[in-house]
């Protein structure tokens, strides 16, 4: 790999690829001179606002350019960067903010909101930024003005290969965030290997629709455009498939990257025919596995395979992905990606032989350095060398990754994680609950749909519009459950753990 790494890589294309599309945004066209220049002046901006290498920088937005410029800015001044869904809510940020302590927010007028009721407490510790207002907001410094006084300066960075430059919060089962420490190395290696395996080139046009504070968008759709030189074509969000549509056929799309999700609602699009999709070269799918009937529907509708991925925060995050260009087997998640080794062991982390169903392991240069300020859960998941993923899977005599389960019980709703405990510890909030358990249960559109069973305190059932209208504004509203099922008790074993597995047969059986 040499040290080359994704602020270097820009740099170099910023002088190889001057005048060539790096993104694309609602009309907006930045060259990847434009957009390393505008990465220099904001690195400029924040060391004049006394920000230095180390401190933790948060990006709360949705995609658009000032995502990736914020990003790189960060990766280029040796800064930590913190992507976090804009959508949290304050007690979902408190819990964050108070573990990383940034000494920057770059957020929207609407977040903006939000970061000030943290001040309260910790006032003035932190400086704001904001995207996309007009000028600045009292106390907070446009993101605009501060690109536009600072002269791209002459710094130059010296890059440690296992420098943190990044920390992805994940929950894990406990519900409390962990912060994943990633390096420049588990980032260039893994977009750069994607590139590779992708045969990806300054000709492709990505487009990023699904979030990019996501390790799999990052990775899959923004690094990986930046390794290969391509364009980078932003949505702020899921447009619908209409826009989408549009967009291979004008934009001329060649790599498309999504939960199953978005495959499921493209197939399901009654118009999808009218569009000319020809361009589209490769479609990846990650974060929950994708069902076979979509498989062969957008093979048959749009004459693509769609290549299948497995990844988690802390391994920067592709493990392993179908063959590109060669046999998909349908339900595998693929072969690791070259560089990564991946073991299935038992209990005494002895290898199991093929099909034999055990935890998956990984070893690689995308692994991360650990959990920050969490050395007693690293130690828990990073064990010579190597990161045990908490997942449950197999290997076929080729080699083929098949995952069984998720030891976690995490739930992965269109895309995104929810850890079942963070519901049920609000659930037990409210004063007529006396014990709840939250499942995932299939559902053909979201992959999962959330499910929470539910003891009351006097026997009788709750009214359900009034346990979701209890949790919104508490949880981010996809968080909130589809189902509630009232129960007189749950299944526990002797130690008073619920047995959630016994709640899944209940469930097959309804």
């Amino acid at each position: 790999m040499g040290n080359m790494n994704l602020p270097l890589r820009l740099k170099e294309l910023g002088d190889l690829l001057p005048d060539h599309q790096a993104i694309i945004y609602r009309g907006q066209r930045i060259s990847y001179k434009q957009l390393s220049n505008m990465v220099d002046k904001l690195v400029a901006g924040l060391l004049s606002m006394g920000v230095k290498a180390g401190d933790r920088i948060i990006i709360s937005l949705a995609n658009c350019p000032e995502f990736v410029i914020s990003y790189y800015a960060s990766l280029t001044m040796n800064a930590v960067v913190v992507p976090l869904n804009p959508d949290y809510t304050l007690g979902e940020l408190r819990v964050i903010v108070n573990d990383c302590q940034p000494a920057v927010v770059i957020t929207s007028a609407k977040g903006l909101s939000l970061f000030r009721q943290l001040e309260d407490r910790q006032p003035h510790q932190r400086k704001l930024v904001v995207v996309d207002a007009d000028e600045a907001i009292a106390g907070a410094i446009a993101f605009d003005d501060l690109i536009n006084r600072n002269d791209a300066g002459n710094e130059s960075f010296f890059y440690k290969e296992d420098e943190t430059i990044e920390l992805l919060y994940t929950s894990g089962t406990t519900g409390v965030p962990k912060g994943a420490m990633l390096t420049h190395k588990n980032l260039y290696s893994n977009a750069s290997t994607i590139t590779q395996l992708m045969k990806t080139n300054e000709k492709d046009r990505v487009m990023l629709v699904a979030p990019a504070y996501h390790a799999a968008a990052q990775t899959a759709c923004m690094n990986h455009a930046v390794c290969a030189g391509a364009t980078l074509v932003i949505h702020k969000r899921w447009p619908g498939p209409k826009t989408v549509l549009k967009d291979f056929e004008d934009q001329k799309i060649t790599i498309f990257f999504g939960p199953p999700i978005f495959y499921t609602i493209l197939c399901n699009y009654s118009q999808r025919a009218d569009y000319d999709t020809g361009s589209l070269r490769i479609c990846l799918s990650g974060a929950s596995s994708l069902p076979e009937v979509i498989f062969n529907k957008f093979k048959e509708s749009f004459g693509v395979e769609i290549t299948e991925g497995y990844g988690l925060s802390e391994t920067s995050p592709v493990v392993s992905l179908t063959p590109p260009f060669g046999l998909k087997k349908i339900g595998s998640v693929g072969l690791p990606i070259p560089g990564v080794e991946v073991q299935i062991v038992d209990e005494r982390k002895k290898e199991l032989a093929h099909g034999q169903v055990g935890e998956i392991v990984v070893k690689g240069p995308n692994v991360m350095k650990g959990y920050y300020n969490k050395e007693t859960e690293t130690r828990a998941v990073l064990r010579d060398g190597w990161f045990h993923t908490g997942d449950l899977g197999y290997k076929d005599e080729d080699g083929y990754i098949y995952i069984v389960d998720r030891k976690k019980d995490l739930i992965i709703r269109a895309g995104l994680n929810i850890y079942p405990r963070e519901i049920e510890e609000l659930l037990l909030t409210h004063p007529d609950v006396l014990d709840v358990a939250v499942i995932g249960v299939a559902d053909s559109l979201h992959g999962e749909e959330i499910k929470a069973f539910i003891v009351t305190r006097t026997g009788e059932e709750i009214d359900v519009k009034e346990l979701r209208n209890f949790c919104k504004g508490k949880i981010a509203s996809y968080k909130i459950p589809k189902y509630f099922k009232f129960s007189k008790a749950l299944p526990k074993n002797a130690a008073g753990k619920t047995l959630k597995k016994v709640l899944r047969t209940i469930e097959e059986d309804d």
